[in-house]
């Protein structure tokens, strides 16, 4: 496979290697992408408990009503 790294990419990944962090280019650039995969898998269940929390805090912050509420949608007809 034959990549096409912009210029400014390009630039940090050759920094990496030049401050002895990795023996080249290639090392380098499977370590970003291995920190790329791990960041993608544990996203979702983050944003999943995020939004959850947030719809906790919402709810809390309104007091339940003791009378009937109609839900239906026929009143918004």
């Amino acid at each position: 496979m034959t990549l096409d790294i912009p210029s400014q990419y390009e630039a940090i990944l050759q920094d990496a290697v030049s401050s002895g962090a990795f023996a080249d280019k290639k090392a380098a650039l499977v370590h970003a992408l291995m920190l790329l995969k791990a960041e993608q898998q544990s996203a979702p269940s983050k944003r999943s408990e995020d939004l959850a929390a947030k719809f906790r805090d919402w709810a809390v912050g309104h007091s339940a009503v003791n009378h009937h509420v109609d839900d239906s949608r026929e009143s918004i007809y």
